[in-house]
């Protein structure tokens, strides 16, 4: 027993004199020469990759909710996360929201949700420490891929510290991308040890499944995960063994079910550019696109939260657009030439990997690049570039010194960068600056200034909600004028116009959104209101009826109809609508009211007072019930009863001129003239 036991320390000794060589050689090429280096310390690293992360986004945690950009959605007005209740986590898991499948990001919000409600703070808290994590598990990675710790360092600091990085932890609503990304990070260290670890393999192997799908949980874009496998394998060279392929079965396997998924989500949301692209442009723009995120890497200056789709002024793409491609040519010579170097090379495949779902090859969206997208692709890049400077530069204090002073430059302009997340307002405002013919920017803004800034914040203060009103009207028709093909901003200015008052011009705005996109339900249900506002009840129903084939569980529409069959004096049809508005929603008081306003119109006075009792047990506060009733109760001649309903409902609406002439006659039908003439002063008032 004692022989193997020597050999063994012997075969020790000689690793330990191999490892020596290496000590002595990474004394040029390592982080410091001293012995007692202060980066020998893991927890030094940590710290300063933590205080790294702290010096970019300690600003950024009471930045306010991107009202106008899918934080409303997801925070706001996300049925999903009021609730931790089995059935709401059920729903999460069983239902696209916001055009994704993103199960376990709903659960974090609801988490969240459950404590604090919509302040912001804990939010952008769990985003941050989420992207802290990230940087520790980059740090981790890297140090598994190579020995030198400059460099692993190096790649977590890019990674902690980078301007292009901000978007994904700066706005809530891509909680979504640092989560899917720690999980990612998390199945690339398993599968490492899988590969690397001679024991354990099957643990490893599961766990590699595991975090992969966790992973496709939180964001769909971890789909690419398998194929970033096959370049893993590529760096271990073990990519042409059978057994690779075999082993990657299970992740393609869940790579296909989530990209369908994806597909199904996301349909609306690719867009069709065949009408507006030539072939030869679409690879334009996707060459574009790839060497935009390449170039930002380098230059993350005038960043933007949308990089839109070129204009074509004249019918051709911007000049730049045809020079880039020879940049591109350019750069995929200079990869040739580094070819055998497996460092630079996987760095620059992990970086294309990751960034091929959102070149546009798939067209989704309207932007030909947004930051959000770098914030994996970005860890293969710095390594490539790490690598190259420890290749060519020999002298590692300047390697040092450069990375310092980019890691110093990065954090001052990634600080900067949060500035402009600390609203909708600021961040538009800021890509329209930079993109002054951006219709959908306008159309944005615009719904921020009316939806959320006249009809919310400012809605008890006139001087400031008619200021945002205009702002809004005028983003509206900016977004019009820019681009007479885009619906949206006629959407909103019709509803803008609806609500002050104006249905004529509303009623233009909706026939032309409709004209663009004819099975739009909320095109159809704003055309249907207007046009019942305008008494046009006749027109307004067939745009009701197309409505409720698509959406036939909305209470409100079937309600709406019913009032519109009521006005044309089609009874039975009303009553079968108010009908089925009551089936699908118990509580909502309408329907109960103009059911009681049927009957009475019928003479069925119990009927009447029964439903407008059901009415108001549901809603006290309308006014208009408490009229009806005394009327009801002025044709039973129970004149005392129908003064009480009178009196309640100009308790309600002191200024209710109907409340107050009902009221009058009734006192005069009971003879009691003092209280008439109080009225009638009353009512003569209103005429002044």
């Amino acid at each position: 027993m004692n022989k193997p036991t020597k050999n063994k320390i012997h075969s020790n000794n000689k690793t330990k004199a191999g490892n020596n060589k290496k000590i002595i050689s990474s004394k040029s090429n390592n982080i410091s020469t001293t012995k007692n280096n202060l980066f020998d310390k893991p927890i030094s690293i940590y710290l300063l990759l933590f205080i790294s992360c702290l010096l970019v986004y300690f600003n950024s945690f009471h930045n306010e909710l991107i009202y106008n950009w899918d934080d409303a959605g997801y925070i706001l007005k996300n049925p999903y996360i009021d609730s931790l209740s089995w059935q709401n986590i059920k729903d999460i898991f069983s239902n696209f929201y916001f055009s994704n499948y993103q199960p376990f990001t709903l659960i974090v919000y609801a988490i969240i949700y459950k404590f604090v409600g919509t302040k912001v703070f804990l939010y952008h808290l769990v985003q941050f420490i989420f992207h802290v994590f990230n940087t520790f598990l980059v740090y981790k990675f890297i140090s598994l891929l190579q020995e030198k710790k400059w460099i692993s360092i190096g790649v977590a600091l890019l990674f902690a510290v980078h301007p292009m990085h901000v978007e994904s932890v700066a706005w809530i609503s891509e909680m979504k991308d640092v989560l899917y990304t720690f999980f990612f990070l998390l199945a690339l260290i398993t599968y490492h040890y899988y590969v690397n670890k001679p024991d354990k393999k099957t643990k490893w192997y599961i766990w590699t499944i595991i975090l992969f799908l966790f992973s496709l949980l939180s964001k769909p874009s971890a789909v690419i995960f398998s194929v970033v496998l096959l370049a893993m394998d590529l760096y271990y060279e073990r990519l042409w063994k059978w057994r690779t392929w075999v082993e990657k079965i299970p992740f393609f396997l869940l790579s296909l079910a989530f990209g369908i998924i994806t597909i199904l989500a996301q349909e609306e949301a690719i867009q069709e550019l065949g009408p507006v692209l030539k072939g030869y442009e679409r690879v334009l723009i996707v060459i574009y696109s790839y060497m935009l995120y390449l170039w930002k890497f380098f230059l993350p200056i005038k960043l933007s939260a949308a990089y839109p789709y070129p204009i074509k002024d004249g019918g051709v793409l911007p000049t730049e657009y045809f020079i880039i491609p020879v940049a591109f040519i350019a750069l995929c010579i200079i990869i040739y030439l580094l070819r055998k170097d497996k460092k630079i090379i996987w760095g620059i495949l992990f970086f294309t990997i990751n960034l091929l779902m959102v070149i546009q090859i798939i067209p989704v969206g309207g932007m030909i690049a947004s930051e959000r997208y770098t914030y994996i692709p970005y860890i293969g890049l710095s390594f490539s570039v790490l690598a190259l400077m420890d290749k060519y530069i020999k002298n590692v204090k300047i390697n040092h010194i450069l990375l310092g002073i980019v890691a110093i430059i990065f954090t001052i302009l990634a600080h900067q960068r949060t500035y402009y997340w600390r609203n909708g307002d600021v961040l538009f405002s800021d890509v329209l600056e930079k993109y002054p013919r951006y219709a959908y920017g306008y159309n944005n803004r615009g719904f921020l200034y009316w939806d959320h800034y006249a009809i919310d914040i400012y809605k008890d203060n006139p001087q400031m909600k008619e200021k945002y009103v205009e702002k809004a009207l005028q983003d509206f028709t900016r977004a019009i004028n820019l681009d007479y093909t885009y619906a949206e901003p006629f959407l909103n200015r019709g509803i803008l116009y609806y609500n002050t008052g104006k249905p004529e011009e509303a009623l233009a705005d909706f026939n032309r959104f409709l004209e663009l996109r004819s099975e739009n339900p909320d095109g159809l249900l704003n055309r249907a209101n207007t046009l019942s506002t305008l008494g046009r009840f006749d027109e307004a129903i067939p745009d009701y009826d197309k409505y409720l084939l698509i959406k036939d569980d909305d209470p409100k529409a079937y309600m709406w109809r019913g009032v519109a069959y009521f006005n044309i004096q089609n009874y039975d049809s009303a009553v079968n609508d108010f009908n089925k508005s009551i089936t699908l929603d118990p509580d909502y008081y309408e329907p109960y009211y103009w059911l009681g306003v049927i009957y009475f119109n019928e003479g069925n006075y119990d009927n009447t007072l029964k439903y407008l009792d059901m009415s108001i047990e549901r809603n006290p506060n309308n006014a208009n019930a408490y009229i009806w009733k005394g009327l009801c109760y002025m044709n039973m001649k129970q004149y005392q009863k129908a003064i009480e309903q009178y009196s309640k409902a100009i308790e309600i609406d002191p200024n209710n001129i109907t409340a107050y002439i009902n009221r009058f006659n009734a006192y005069k039908l009971i003879g009691d003239i003092a209280n008439a003439q109080k009225d009638y002063e009353v009512l003569q008032s209103f005429q002044k």
